[in-house]
């Protein structure tokens, strides 16, 4: 039983480990070949959450891409309770010069955070099954040879 318990906790680290780098390599060619400028919050879409029944707010921004052509885009980091940003609020703005409508925040949480959060705790999760599983391993492994000693003795006697 033990040994499923973290067959299956290792399988959801590591699940959450590759998602994790998965999201961060879908990040990164924005990152890598972006543009960087500057757009304003224009709106805020609201949006109620079924689960907690709390509304999470989306900034949606405006900016001019590099042939003056405004483009409006909704993030997709959004915050709870109330905005994140005010609507007037200027924001550093980070796209792909190919597709300017996929644009993101230019703040590492918007654009780091949420990969390296899975990732980190996938690893967590990851390197303390191997640990356990090894530990477990190792005190098994004692345990059968305290008991075939035990058995050896009381044949001697």
């Amino acid at each position: 039983m033990k040994w499923a318990v973290l067959l299956i906790f290792g399988t959801i680290g590591l699940a959450a480990l590759i998602s994790g780098t998965i999201w961060g390599l879908e990040s990164y060619p924005i990152f890598r070949d972006n543009v960087s400028t500057q757009g304003t919050v224009v709106d805020q879409f609201q949006k109620k959450d079924d689960k907690t029944s709390e509304v999470v707010y989306f900034p949606v921004i405006e900016f001019l891409n590099a042939n003056s052509v405004k483009v409006r885009f909704q993030s997709s980091t959004g915050s709870t309770g109330s905005p994140g940003y005010e609507t007037g609020t200027t924001v550093d703005v980070i796209y792909d010069p190919y597709n300017p409508a996929n644009a993101k925040i230019g703040r590492f949480n918007q654009l780091w955070m949420g990969p390296l959060t899975a990732g980190g705790i996938g690893l967590i999760i990851s390197v303390l099954s191997i640990v356990l599983f090894m530990k477990i391993g190792r005190f098994e492994k004692q345990l059968q040879s305290l008991g075939s000693r035990n058995k050896e003795d009381k044949g001697s006697k």
